[in-house]
């Protein structure tokens, strides 16, 4: 269900009012206690993409409390980029925020709110991607090198060319557990270099990232499968 103007059920007519022009807030990306919500813009509006962005916004006010950092989406699939699965804390004070993309996310950011404002957000992917690259490289830095050269020309999603996956575990909570998995083959290809590890790490209640282990190699954890296995 998506809060509209022209879907009023879930809302009220009071609520939907205060959703900016051209954006919906979807069911999926409501706050427990539905106070809070993300805008998407309206794509059919604009027929191609523009540079609108999604926001965390106060629905009993409509005060927009901030814009969400990193690649955005639309209020339906565009592209391989689609909502994904928005994640609170059950007390309503954190927002794991997904946007998916063909492999992997195109973003994954955590906001923290205290008292209806954000005291901070971080973007995980970023973060995520820098750390188990340089980590990747320093641990095996001839295939490193060759790999990034195979995957030269994979476009600005692919960071040096590899494909990174990466995920939070529940519950949503600080300290937030984070796993990431990089591999220079996602759809196994003979030939080429191919380099895989992994990694876990934390967000802690400052919202920063910090690296707990890291080991070259595909990983074998239970509850979290990268999406190209």
């Amino acid at each position: 269900m998506l809060l509209h103007l022209g879907h009023l059920a879930l809302a009220g007519c009071a609520l939907a009012q205060n959703i900016p022009a051209g954006f919906v807030v979807p069911e999926s990306t409501l706050s427990p206690d539905h106070h809070y919500g993300v805008t998407c813009p309206i794509f059919s509006e604009r027929k191609e993409p523009d540079d609108r962005v999604n926001s965390l916004i106060d629905l009993k006010t409509g005060r927009l409390l901030a814009s969400m950092v990193g690649f955005g989406c639309y209020d339906h699939l565009v592209g391989h980029t689609d909502l994904g699965p928005s994640r609170w804390s059950k007390d309503g004070s954190l927002l794991l925020w997904k946007v998916n993309g063909k492999w992997f996310p195109d973003a994954l950011v955590l906001l923290k709110l205290t008292n209806g404002e954000v005291l901070w957000q971080t973007d995980i992917l970023t973060a995520a991607q820098q750390a188990i690259l340089r980590r990747t490289k320093e641990a095996a830095p001839q295939k490193y090198e060759k790999a990034k050269k195979d995957n030269a020309g994979n476009g600005s999603a692919y960071p040096e060319g590899f494909t990174i996956d990466l995920g939070a575990i529940d519950p949503i909570a600080l300290p937030l557990k984070i796993r990431v998995a990089l591999t220079s083959n996602p759809k196994t290809d003979v030939g080429g270099a191919i380099i895989e590890s992994h990694l876990e790490g934390i967000i802690d209640a400052n919202g920063e990232f910090t690296v707990k282990e890291f080991h070259l190699g595909p990983s074998d954890w239970k509850d979290f499968k990268p999406s190209w296995q």
